[in-house]
């Protein structure tokens, strides 16, 4: 089973079953090295960490991109929830839209409160392939965002009865276009995520893993 996206670097996190892959994306300089301890990783700046970088760094992160091999550029976004400097998270995030672009690699995007700006400057970049991870965006975008190709993350929210607007996606989003992921949960609750999708889509559990782990390879090209 493949985990889209697992923070297993963070202190809480450090185990992982043995039967599952991962996808580690970095937040900032402060784990650039930390996440090339595991196979799959991402190199990229979180919204949230924005005003603890310069443009140093982002210049940085593309001598990284060249000298590494990372599957992805992420985790990157916008979030407009928080009380960080709106232009300068723009800033961050067309500049590593443009390496995305630049290096032909897939991104992994945060979005919270923030998902209109996000497809907005997606089009800008047809070429573009990604994951919005934790997706909690509308129905409507859902569909905007699979349109043009991007695939849509979904962890632990789903399993709460009460996140109704999120389920219901879930239910309507095309499999094909559905990643799992625990985020900075236990990664070993991936199978939780999987059987809820199951149960809300009424399809086998198999066929649910066996997809998403396709999605997931065909969009990071794993090996």
């Amino acid at each position: 089973m493949i985990n889209s996206h697992a923070h297993l670097d963070f202190d809480n996190i450090n185990t992982i079953a043995e039967n599952a892959v991962a996808i580690v994306p970095s937040i900032g300089k402060q784990n650039w090295i930390d996440v090339q301890m595991y196979p799959y990783f991402a190199f990229g700046i979180h919204p949230w960490e924005v005003e603890s970088h310069s443009q140093q760094d982002l210049d940085y992160l593309e001598y990284l991109i060249k000298c590494n091999n990372p599957i992805a550029i992420g985790e990157c976004g916008l979030d407009y929830l928080k009380e960080i400097d709106k232009e300068m998270q723009l800033y961050f995030f067309n500049f590593q839209l443009g390496l995305a672009d630049k290096y032909d690699l897939p991104l992994i995007i945060h979005s919270v409160k923030a998902t209109e700006d996000i497809i907005f400057l997606l089009k800008k970049y047809p070429k573009l392939k990604g994951e919005i991870h934790g997706f909690s965006g509308s129905e409507v975008q859902a569909q905007q965002l699979t349109k043009i190709g991007f695939y849509l993350g979904f962890g632990l929210q789903i399993i709460n009865q009460k996140s109704t607007k999120i389920r219901q996606i879930v239910i309507n989003c095309p499999l094909e276009f559905i990643l799992i992921e625990t985020d900075d949960q236990n990664p070993n609750d991936l199978q939780l995520v999987a059987q809820e999708i199951a149960l809300l889509k009424q399809i086998p559990i198999d066929t649910v893993i066996t997809q998403c782990d396709n999605n997931a390879i065909s969009l990071f090209n794993l090996k």
